[in-house]
């Protein structure tokens, strides 16, 4: 039996230690809850290893599909026609709704709640515990499952206003779902393109012959390294060999009749300057 679900019934002596029944691992089962904000019909499927959530408020839709075993999760916006998929890991809990119940039931046993008979919610004969909110005085109520202890029912007492359905669980069959459930129906997300991407893109060569300014290394331990540096035209990349000048950290440098320019011991950090005196223009970079 889950430790957590024992130590629920433990956590007070109104309500008899329940010896629950461990979880199904093939189900279906739907909860409305607004206990920790705006309304939210949230599904969840099993069976063994593979899970899927539906989670719904009035504007979203999102959906998941887990790899109980690897840990893994595939998500996507479920309201959107071919959205893309988002990939994650995961540790520890994956979000199962048995022991949520149970931490929920944790949170509750403080509020010492006592027996109240037994009544049927959605087809499942619940036991009915009774408790009173801290700072509050009417009686709000607590519908729990005997089986596997989930819970099926809260309803919250309000001051000068009817008892609130806060929480409830409107559907919960233990079968294995449709092996549709647990199929991504998402597009594969478009790669993350790296700096050698990015600059490839730009330059129309590989990336690797060219420096990232932003992530230069030093090549000395000294922290010093030598830059060779050219003005290009943008598209065509051919080399621009004169009309313009370079300024690092403010001190004006040579330019060589090739274009090239020939920075030696360079430090870490420094801004580079490109000016072009007839045009009026300047582009500045820096690097660090």
């Amino acid at each position: 039996m889950p430790k957590r679900l024992m130590l629920s019934c433990l956590a007070t002596a109104a309500i008899a230690c329940a010896q629950y029944t461990p979880p199904p691992l093939a189900y279906t089962l739907v909860q409305q809850n607004s206990l920790f904000g705006r309304d939210t019909t949230t599904t969840f499927y099993r069976n063994g290893s593979k899970a899927a959530i539906d989670i719904v408020h009035p504007e979203t839709h999102v959906r998941s599909v887990l790899d109980l075993q690897a840990h893994t999760s595939i998500g996507w916006d479920a309201s959107q026609t071919a959205a893309e998929c988002g990939n994650s890991a995961f540790t520890g809990d994956w979000g199962d709704p048995f022991v949520g119940a149970a931490g929920i039931m944790d949170e509750l046993n403080k509020q010492h709640p006592t027996p109240a008979g037994t009544e049927a919610v959605n087809g499942v004969s619940a036991k009915v515990s009774e408790f009173v909110m801290e700072g509050a005085t009417g009686k709000s109520k607590v519908w729990i499952d005997p089986k596997y202890g989930m819970i099926m029912r809260i309803v919250i007492a309000r001051p000068g206003a009817a008892p609130k359905v806060a929480f409830e669980t409107t559907q919960m069959t233990s079968a294995a779902p449709p092996a549709a459930m647990f199929v991504p129906a998402c597009k594969a997300a478009a790669p993350v393109p790296t700096d050698d991407d990015k600059i490839a893109a730009i330059a129309g060569g590989p990336g690797s012959d060219y420096a990232f300014a932003n992530k230069g290394e030093p090549s000395g331990a000294s922290g010093g390294c030598m830059i060779f540096f050219h003005v290009v035209r943008a598209g065509s990349m051919t080399t621009v060999t004169s009309g313009f000048q370079v300024f690092v950290d403010g001190k004006q440098v040579p330019v060589l009749p090739n274009g090239l320019t020939r920075l030696v011991n360079m430090p870490k950090q420094f801004i580079l300057d490109v000016r072009v005196p007839s045009g009026g223009a300047r582009g500045q970079t820096g690097s660090g």
